[in-house]
Parts: structure tokens; C-alpha cells; sequence
């Protein structure tokens, strides 16, 4: 017993080393991507952000295994134990790994394709996908936070986590899709601004 105690004790602290590190990879990734939005897309830039990536990735799979670990030793992979945190948890940690697909697959090219621009000036449709990936990182990151550290939601009813989770969810959006937009409408004046002192 003792021994079984350390073990899950030494889990825990592993799930938890690995969150921290994701999230703050993914932070660094965020300030990072959003350095290059009034000024121009470096390949400096683009490696910094690949390489974060790459440990964002690594995070991941530590968390997956840990998680899975964790789980194991609670539930016995019994459905009928798991709770609705524990079911928010798992469907976090999915949006999670396919988002971080989306990063890949989508924010990488997009930044590789425009480097020397600002990010500001991209198409709008380019730069709603990026805003709202990062919509869903930050929305990811900071509700596994809250999960893990609450006693209150530890048994919390699906009554009271979806409409917290959703309400959240859109939150975070809102307020990302907002402040790029402010950020985008501010720099196109700045360059309309600079082009008639210019010309003057």
C-alpha cells in the first residue's frame, strides 16, 4: 500500500509537471504569435514557434499518459465512475490535441506563406482562424487550471459545469475576436496615417 501510495503520488506530480509546461509553452507560443501582429512575420519567428510547438506536442503526451494513468487507478476504466469533471477533463484534453493538429496544419503555413508581412495585414478569413485556435489554446489551458485546482467543481453536476464550460468557451472568444479586430482596425489606421504624412 505504501508503495502503490507513492506511485500515485509521483503520477500526480508528473500530470501535473506536464500541465504547467504545456501551458507554458503555450503562453510563450501565444505572446510569440502575437508579437509578429503590428510588426513584420520573421523566420526567427516561425522557428520559435515550431520549436514551442514541438514541446507543446511532448507536454501532451505526457498528460495523455499520466491522465490515462490517473484514471486507470480511480475508475478502473469503469464509465459508470466517471464524473462529469472528469468527462469535461477528457473531452478538454481531445478539443486540446486536435486543436494543437489545427496549429500545425493551419497557423504554421499561414505564417510561413506571409513572412515579412505583419501579421495585421492577412486576409480576414486567415486571421479569424488564427484568433480563434488561440481562442480555444487559452480556453483549453485555463479550464484544465480551473478543474484541477476547484474543490467546488470536484463534484459538481453536468447542471452546473456546461453552462459554466459554454459560457467560458464564448467568453474567451468574444474577447480574443474583439481585441484582434481593435488591434487590426488600429494598425490599418496607423498605415493610412503614415502613408498621408507621406504623401504630404
Amino acid at each position: 500500500m505504501h508503495f502503490e501510495q507513492i506511485f500515485l503520488d509521483g503520477l500526480r506530480a508528473a500530470h501535473l509537471i506536464f500541465f504547467a509546461a504545456g501551458m507554458g509553452a503555450a503562453l510563450y507560443h501565444e505572446y510569440l504569435t502575437a508579437r509578429s501582429f503590428r510588426g513584420e512575420i520573421s523566420e526567427q519567428d516561425i522557428c520559435g514557434i515550431e520549436m514551442l510547438h514541438r514541446w507543446i506536442v511532448l507536454a501532451f503526451s505526457g498528460l495523455w499518459l499520466t491522465g490515462i494513468g490517473l484514471i486507470y487507478v480511480r475508475t478502473a476504466f469503469d464509465l459508470s465512475q466517471f464524473s462529469p469533471k472528469l468527462w469535461v477533463k477528457v473531452g478538454i484534453m481531445l478539443i486540446m490535441t486536435l486543436n494543437a493538429l489545427m496549429i500545425s496544419r493551419c497557423v504554421l503555413p499561414i505564417l510561413k506563406n506571409n513572412i515579412g508581412k505583419a501579421m495585421s495585414s492577412l486576409p480576414a478569413l486567415q486571421l479569424f482562424t488564427m484568433t480563434q485556435l488561440a481562442a480555444v489554446s487559452m480556453f483549453c489551458w485555463s479550464s484544465g487550471m480551473v478543474l484541477g485546482s476547484s474543490q467546488y467543481l470536484k463534484t459538481a453536476a453536468w447542471n452546473v459545469l456546461s453552462p459554466l464550460v459554454v459560457g467560458w468557451f464564448v467568453t474567451v472568444t468574444l474577447v480574443a475576436l474583439v481585441v484582434v479586430m481593435a488591434l487590426r482596425e488600429k494598425g490599418s489606421g496607423d498605415v493610412a496615417l503614415s502613408t498621408n504624412q507621406q504623401e504630404r
